[in-house]
């Protein structure tokens, strides 16, 4: 066979094989040859680069994305996941991911506050820590009933508690409440006061970061009227049910003074605030979330993760 006619057929070969999917049994039958000579033809076309093979880690370009995420935000650490099929399996990576990260950074001794969410509800299912630890964990919020049911905030604390092994404290109130007067006499209650004081001295929070608007999936934990108004004044999402602009600084109404949950000046406190979030229609919000410098550490899936960066360059 003439060199020009071998590389025909090895361009041929190669294009069925590579570009067309045909199996090497489908291409020696279309071409009358045998299955062995079509794997050799494959051999050459690479030994001759006609075919070229470019291997492409996912995980490498989140390693990229990540460290061009964090080197402009300034926060410690960002774990970028490649974005699944499914948003069930984002829900899931995300949550593995944040659960790898809990069981890495917590102590001895630390006291770790949750707030919630749909993927804070997947971390806490997939913590595994290899032993137990000595800490306690306060939820950062009260149960919405905004939302037809009860969020479950203390049944996410009690799981996690007992991941670890840990002390539950649980906030039995509301998330929001009648009047700032019923809130600081809660607050002030046995009921509430054990975990009210714990905001003041937790070394972990594990958040989520809320998007105002419609996205699929979202849960409106304030309420259609209460996120009308944030979103009239200019709030972009919220953390642990406080919203901020996109330019990060914090958003007042009224009605916060009726919110039984942690400050944001308490939540800056915090050694370690690690904040857990998916889906590109969230990007606005996780860019003001880092704007209002409370997180320290991020993880976000690929899509999201080059969109915020997009937005802060």
């Amino acid at each position: 066979m003439a060199n020009s006619e071998l590389i025909a057929t090895l361009v041929q070969v190669a294009t069925l094989y590579y570009e067309d999917g045909k199996s090497q049994q489908e291409i020696a039958d279309q071409m009358g040859v045998s299955r062995s000579l079509v794997a050799l033809y494959l051999k050459r076309a690479r030994e001759q680069n006609i075919v070229r093979i470019q291997i492409d880690n996912p995980q490498d370009q989140c390693e990229d994305v990540a460290l061009a995420l964090q080197d402009r935000s300034g926060l410690r650490s960002v774990r970028v996941i490649p974005k699944p099929s499914s948003e069930e399996l984002v829900l899931r990576s995300l949550g593995g991911a944040a659960a790898r990260f809990l069981e890495s950074r917590v102590h001895d001794g630390d006291l770790v506050g949750l707030g919630w969410g749909r993927t804070i509800m997947e971390t806490v299912n997939l913590l595994a820590p290899v032993r137990p630890y000595a800490i306690e964990v306060v939820p950062l919020m009260g149960e919405s009933s905004f939302t037809g049911s009860y969020t479950q905030m203390n049944q996410i604390v009690l799981q996690m508690a007992r991941a670890f092994s840990g002390q539950p404290y649980f906030l039995l109130a509301p998330l929001m409440v009648g009047s700032p007067t019923l809130r600081a006499e809660l607050l002030a209650d046995e009921t509430a006061r054990p975990v009210a004081e714990r905001w003041q001295r937790l070394n972990v929070a594990c958040i989520g970061i809320g998007a105002l608007g419609a996205a699929h999936g979202q849960v409106v934990y304030l309420g259609e009227k209460n996120v009308r108004q944030y979103l009239a004044a200019g709030a972009v999402g919220d953390i642990v049910a406080r919203h901020f602009a996109s330019n990060g600084q914090p958003i007042y109404m009224p009605q916060d003074d009726c919110i039984l949950g942690i400050q944001l000046e308490q939540l800056r406190t915090v050694q370690t605030v690690v904040a857990v979030a998916g889906g590109v229609e969230k990007t606005q919000a996780v860019v003001g979330a880092l704007r209002t410098r409370l997180i320290t550490d991020l993880i976000v899936d690929q899509d999201l993760a080059q969109a915020v960066l997009a937005a802060l360059l």
